[in-house]
């Protein structure tokens, strides 16, 4: 006999539910009496095994915690001690190269605080004693000296550079000449003030004499100086790292150096001793404790014990022995009469080692508790369980016979539903599948087959609209892309292409669009036969409403040139055109532009610059660029009346211009990192400037493209060159 599905369901609820539960029943029936039995006899042994392991468990954690918290915070105050040792290497190498280049440098004269009010930030210089000895003031220095030390001063930005990684911290960095002289710049962050220097400082204060100092000498090399204390600065610690620097010949021409607060190394500490009794310390190379977190006993910095190795109690000095060798342990020591566990672990670049003490008590404590706790966990569950048994044995037996009546009487209804829905469905989409879109199903059984129900119907409407406009939509794209590609040809159409071949001049231009059209515009024309116009500018904003103020700005400022520059000059040329600009700007437009006029018979350009990108001019003489320098002027378009300044310069022959917009110096790469100026100058000074003006424009965007890569261009790229050839 064949079933159908409802049968067949029916059968399969009810079968898989009665076996289900008799087979879980009868197996948790007997694996509780099975447990409840072997519980019993084992849980005092489980208990007592149990306990023990937790108790050495809980031990063996604890040590390991406090050895790997040793090593971690050993590794910080490490790191920090890293960190002020490289910064010291940049200085000492930033000083040798002033020193030995001092071609490269200009003179620098620096705040002298026995006459000038020195702030945070900000270098200043302090002269020894014998300056003064010896009759011979700062303003009387030799010639010499005088150079030496002006151009010493450009560290002053290297210091300034390094001091904002130390902003938090009272700090200074400087520089001490074996001449005498000291450069500094000193942090105190709570004061926003005039920095205040006592008669000993500024008259009294000999760099050469210092142990930072002499420390770097003998060493020839970087080198940490042990703890010492600020007493005019209320005896805060610090540490210091010094290094020397060398002059042209490779000799020692003095010593640069750093001192930073060492709050963060006392946090540091505090935080990491473990319990109530716990506490933390920093031992020298010479066996003394110069950081504790602890205010009493032998282990503080005023206790007075000049070396840990050889104080009474082996195990005390046997551990500073090993501390001191650079070693990590975690050994039992007696401190005081008290046993504590220390661990320790060394700082390999200051040479220092880092130790916390716990005490032992503490440790012995928490494994008790641990202990305890797991035998009365064991305890607590054989209760349970015995009660759970009772309970599951009375509840079982009622509970198999109400399961067989609900699965009888939910399997029949459930089969019978569940079966009815599927044939609509599969009727409706038979007939849905043979092309009839408007056919719609009709279920409600308020589950999946109901949203499944729903979705074919949604699907067929959404598929007709679909259709339907479809054919709409892309033949709406294809007008939109055939208007992109015409108002594309119409812009290119409006930027000269025809680049003149003549004897007294030569010039070549590029744009390219960052979308289809852009608001960057080129433009160069005739005035009269002797005075060429040239026109670079970037309208705000890109495609096609930067496109069309530019169309107008170009246009308007063409039309200013021509008709009045030869009455008013090209300020006013300049001013009118922004007038007539903005007029009617109700979208707050602006345009940068950079308009020019050369004289081709003398070389004299005029220009005005409308808050545009400075030129690069190259000086063939020189065979060098550098950037032009310009005035700033408001930008055209936002506010009319404004005033702009007219410049002049003379070229010679062979001399370049170089004119672009924001889109070269601010081309992004894949990481959001600019081009900059200082690429482009740099690119400028190294490619051949003689070369003719297409091929050097193309270098130029080969190197701003080989910086991009393979990120989308961001802005508009226009570029502009004019060379001077006419032989006066």
């Amino acid at each position: 006999m064949k079933w159908n599905i409802q049968k067949r369901l029916l059968f399969l609820v009810m079968t898989a539910g009665i076996l289900s539960f008799l087979t879980m029943s009868g197996l948790s029936f007997y694996v509780i009496s099975v447990m409840r039995g072997e519980i019993q006899e084992m849980g005092v042994d489980i208990g007592r095994a149990g306990a023990n392991f937790t108790e050495n468990l809980m031990t063996f954690q604890l040590k390991k915690s406090m050895g790997q918290l040793a090593t971690a915070r050993a590794e910080y105050i490490d790191n920090e001690a890293e960190f002020i040792r490289s910064s010291v290497e940049i200085m000492a190498n930033a000083m040798t190269f002033i020193a030995s280049n001092p071609a490269n440098y200009k003179p620098i004269k620096l705040l002298d605080p026995r006459f000038d009010k020195v702030k945070n930030f900000q270098p200043y210089i302090i002269y020894s004693p014998d300056t003064f000895q010896n009759g011979m003031t700062p303003e009387k220095l030799s010639p010499e000296l005088r150079r030496e030390i002006e151009l010493a001063s450009n560290i002053g930005t290297v210091l300034l550079s390094i001091s904002k990684s130390f902003a938090k911290y009272k700090s200074s960095f400087f520089v001490g000449s074996k001449k005498g002289y000291f450069i500094c710049i000193s942090l105190y962050p709570e004061t926003n003030g005039a920095l205040e220097y006592s008669e000993k400082e500024l008259y009294g204060y000999d760099c050469r004499e210092r142990p930072w100092y002499k420390n770097a000498i003998n060493a020839q090399a970087p080198v940490f100086s042990d703890l010492y204390t600020n007493i005019e600065e209320d005896g805060f610690q610090l540490i210091g790292c010094s290094a020397p620097y060398y002059d042209e010949s490779g000799n020692i021409a003095g010593v640069v150096g750093l001192d930073v607060s060492s709050v963060d190394i006392y946090k540091a500490i505090n935080d990491t001793a473990i319990g109530e009794n716990g506490f933390s310390f920093v031992l020298n190379k010479k066996g003394e404790v110069i950081f504790s977190s602890s205010n009493e006993g032998i282990l503080t910095t005023a206790s007075g014990v000049k070396d840990l190795r050889e104080v009474p109690g082996q195990t005390l000095a046997n551990a500073a022995t090993q501390m001191v060798k650079g070693k990590s342990e975690i050994l039992p020591v007696t401190i005081d009469g008290k046993e504590y566990f220390l661990a320790f672990a060394p700082m390999k670049n200051i040479g220092w080692s880092f130790g916390t003490l716990t005490f032992r008590n503490d440790v012995v404590n928490a494994a008790e508790n641990s202990k305890n706790y797991f035998l009365a966990q064991v305890e607590g569950f054989s209760l349970r369980l015995q009660d759970e048994y009772i309970f599951m044995t009375f509840f079982g037996a009622h509970l198999l016979a109400f399961i067989v009546y609900i699965l009888f009487s939910a399997g029949k209804k459930v089969s019978e539903l569940f079966v009815k829905p599927i044939h609509e469905l599969s009727d409706g989409v038979h007939e849905i599948s043979s092309g009839n879109l408007d056919k719609k199903l009709d279920v409600h059984t308020g589950d999946e087959i109901e949203h499944l129900a729903i979705c074919f119907n949604e699907m067929t409407g959404e598929l007709k609209t679909y259709m339907a406009n479809l054919t709409k939509v892309t033949a709406e794209k294809e007008r939109i892309a055939t208007e992109l590609d015409v108002a594309t040809e119409i812009q290119n159409g409006m930027l000269p292409k025809d680049f003149p071949e003549r004897n007294d001049f030569e010039l070549f231009a590029t744009m390219t669009p960052a979308k289809e059209v852009g608001g960057d515009f080129y433009d160069f024309y005739f005035i009269d036969k002797t005075h060429l116009a040239i026109t670079v500018a970037d309208v705000s904003g890109k495609g096609i409403p930067a496109a069309l103020f530019m169309v107008i700005s170009k246009t308007v400022l063409k039309n200013f040139a021509v008709s009045t520059l030869n009455r008013e000059g090209l300020a006013e040329v300049v001013a009118a055109a922004n007038d007539k600009l903005c007029a009617n700007n109700e979208a707050m437009m602006f345009v940068t532009a950079f308009v020019g006029v050369l004289n081709l018979e003398t070389g004299e350009f005029t220009f005005v610059n409308g808050g545009h990108n400075p030129p690069v001019i190259y000086h063939a003489e020189e065979n060098h660029c550098d950037f032009l320098d310009v005035k700033k002027n408001f930008v055209l378009g936002p506010m009319d009346g404004m005033p702009f300044a007219e410049q002049k310069i003379s070229l010679k022959p062979g001399d370049l211009l170089f004119l672009y917009t924001d889109g070269v110096t601010e081309a992004l790469n894949v990481k959001d990192e600019e081009y900059l100026p200082d690429r482009l100058i740099n690119f400028m000074n190294s490619t051949d400037c003689r070369a003719d003006l297409q091929t050097l424009l193309k270098n130029v965007r080969a190197d701003v493209s080989a910086h991009v890569g393979a990120a989308e261009q961001s802005d508009d790229i226009t570029m502009f060159a004019l060379r001077f050839k006419h032989e006066a």
